[in-house]
């Protein structure tokens, strides 16, 4: 195979990852340079989606973690997704209980009043 061949190869494989993306411009990948803490970082609240773009990284990239997925519910909570939220505050919750190492005790008080305001609109909406 000679220089064009791999040139012709090298551009389709480009063109198919572009492709790709464009179908999911919200595709979030792991990456490991992001800290468990940084979802509200920077919190712009005239660009929740961006923030929320941002968020999905920290959680894909620390999945034990409840941490992120607290802060992410917040996020939804702010845009009006309250399903998504307290999905998450369920999540994190669980992630919490099968943890094995000591946890904070604001993070635990946290956690537990978003439970409480998750039970409540349940509650409201007729679905708890």
């Amino acid at each position: 195979m000679g220089l064009q061949g791999v040139l012709l190869i090298s551009g389709l494989i480009i063109t198919i990852q572009a492709c790709g993306n464009a179908d999911n411009p919200r595709a979030v990948t792991p990456d490991s340079e992001l800290k468990a803490s940084s979802c509200l970082e920077d919190l712009n609240l005239q660009k929740l989606d961006r923030a929320l773009d941002h968020c999905n990284a920290v959680v894909m990239s620390h999945t034990g973690n409840p941490v992120p997925l607290i802060d992410r519910s917040l996020l939804l909570t702010l845009m009006g997704r309250d399903d998504a939220a307290c999905d998450d505050v369920t999540k994190a919750a669980s992630l919490l209980k099968q943890g094995d190492r000591s946890t904070d005790r604001l993070l635990e008080h946290e956690l537990e009043v978003r439970q409480q305001s998750c039970r409540h609109r349940a509650t409201m909406t007729g679905n708890g």
